[in-house]
């Protein structure tokens, strides 16, 4: 009888359907641990490269406000914000945009040009990003001011949500530097499903003009 049992045992192939379920039952476990770490894994990926992003776009993006605020055309270079001269001073006041004269360099140095840099907020589609409208052909480099396609941030629909400035006076008169409070939105979102955004100041002090102690407010 127990040489019997014995050889059943042994001649017993496959799982009976307990076992089958527990080892699912487990593998289902296993499988789901993998699955939550992998895409939480490649979350934190999106996220560190959209950072990145945002980091080198944002560069971009202050240097060519500062530097060169329209492309190279027709062999032209031209100038920046910070080269700037003769600021509209009353379009910033009612922080319309920022209207300067500028200068622009041939294939030699001898050979200049007056120019001028109207900056302000634009909308492509559902997408707002800054602009020099007095670029030549603006609507062929309209992409000048867009590093990486990445659009301001969502709370930002024109230039007085980005745009400040400081004067000699209270009303506003001589105004002597302004700042740019821009913020550069990704198009994935974190974890927890909020924006990423990257912000920065960029100062740009109105050449000609001297930077005093003191603000409007009698303040250091």
């Amino acid at each position: 009888m127990t040489a019997a049992i014995g050889r059943t045992a042994r001649g017993r192939k496959g799982f009976t359907l307990v076992e089958t379920m527990v080892t699912a039952s487990i593998g289902v476990i296993v499988l789901a641990a993998v699955m939550a770490s992998f895409v939480s894994a490649q979350r934190m990926l999106h996220t560190a490269m959209a950072e990145s992003e945002l980091s080198l776009a944002m560069r971009e993006l202050r240097d060519k406000l500062l530097f060169k605020a329209s492309p190279d055309i027709s062999g032209n270079h031209y100038s920046g914000l910070l080269s700037g001269m003769s600021l509209n001073e009353s379009d910033v006041r009612g922080y319309n945009s920022v209207e300067m004269s500028g200068h622009t360099v041939g294939t030699t140095i001898g050979s200049t040009a007056d120019s001028s840099i109207r900056l302000l907020v634009w909308q492509v589609g559902d997408r707002k990003m800054l602009i020099n409208e007095r670029t030549p052909d603006k609507d062929s480099h309209v992409r000048w001011l867009w590093p990486g396609a990445l659009a301001l941030a969502e709370d930002c629909t024109e230039m007085s949500d980005i745009m400040g400035y400081d004067a000699r006076s209270l009303n506003g008169s001589n105004i002597y530097r302004l700042h740019f409070d821009i913020g550069l939105e990704a198009d994935v979102n974190r974890l927890n499903g909020d924006k990423i955004v990257r912000r920065e100041r960029v100062v740009v002090p109105i050449l000609g003009k001297i930077q005093p102690m003191k603000d409007a407010g009698n303040k250091y």
